[in-house]
């Protein structure tokens, strides 16, 4: 990871640990609120490259009734260098777990991501956000809604073309 005071400045708003923790946030809630438990960890390097990706997230839907399998063979386009993103954004990823983990957002719980605050503080959270990185929470919590869906982390994985 470069130094903070060498990276770009849209590196440094885009993948500003802040945001990814609001990001990584909405996702785990999502999941949360259909499994009940966390987001099993392996996926959570995932949802950063899926929403941050413009092109990805412009064609995610807006709720999560779309099966994520239908939706990914009729948008096959999305996974083309997929892994070169998610490997690009670990650290990012990695980044924005800990500053969520030290800011009591987060937790990692038997290998899995656990939002710990209430919807309501997310909820206030995402007002402050401008309407750009507002439409990237709420793909988020879709996305986290639809990796709930699918059941296992290995399916939802292949589904993306990677393996935990």
């Amino acid at each position: 990871m470069k130094p903070w005071n060498a990276r770009s400045i849209e590196e440094a708003h885009l993948l500003n640990p802040a945001f990814g923790c609001i990001v990584l946030s909405a996702a785990a809630h999502g999941f949360q609120s259909i499994q009940g438990e966390g987001m099993p960890f392996p996926l959570v390097f995932t949802i950063l490259p899926i929403v941050l990706h413009k092109p990805t997230r412009d064609a995610l839907p807006i709720t999560a009734r779309t099966p994520m399998a239908i939706w990914l063979q009729e948008h096959a386009v999305v996974k083309v260098q997929f892994i070169d993103r998610v490997l690009a954004l670990k650290p990012h990823t990695r980044e924005t777990i800990l500053f969520g983990a030290n800011h009591n957002w987060l937790d990692l719980v038997h290998a899995k991501l656990v939002f710990k605050l209430q919807e309501n503080d997310l909820d206030r959270a995402i007002r402050n956000l401008a309407d750009e990185a507002k439409e990237c929470t709420s793909r988020a919590k879709v996305v986290g809604k639809w990796f709930a869906a699918v059941g296992t982390t290995e399916t939802s994985m292949h589904l993306w073309g990677i393996r935990p």
